[in-house]
C-alpha cells in the first residue's frame, strides 16, 4: 500500500536514520528495502524502496541485470515508492 500524504503527515518525528528505518521496517516488513545511500553535502541520505508490486519490482531488476535496460520501465517505476531518510531522521516520501 502506497504511503499517502496524510499517512506521511501522521508519522512520528524521528531523531536519527536508525529510528526512522526501524519504524518503517516494523510497519512494512520486507517490503521496505534500502536501494542505496550517498553523501549530499555533509549529510548521508539513505534511499529506500517501499515495494508495492513484488512481481513487477523483482522482474524489473532481473531484466536490468540480464539486458542492461528495462523495456516496461513505467511498470517498474510504479512497482515501488521511493522514501529518503536523512541521518538526522528527516524523511521525504516521493508521491
Amino acid at each position: 500500500m502506497k504511503i499517502s500524504r496524510q499517512a506521511e503527515a501522521e508519522f512520528p518525528e524521528f531523531d536519527s536514520h536508525e529510528h526512522a528505518r526501524k519504524f518503517f521496517k516494523n510497519k512494512y516488513g520486507d517490503s521496505f528495502v534500502m536501494a542505496s545511500s550517498e553523501m549530499i553535502g555533509d549529510e548521508k541520505v539513505y534511499f529506500y524502496h517501499l515495494i508495492l508490486d513484488r512481481q513487477q519490482y523483482f522482474d524489473g531488476f532481473q531484466k536490468l541485470k540480464e539486458d542492461g535496460f528495462i523495456t516496461d520501465s513505467l511498470d517498474f517505476m510504479n512497482s515501488y515508492q521511493p522514501v529518503e531518510i536523512f541521518e538526522d531522521g528527516r524523511i521525504h516520501v516521493i508521491h
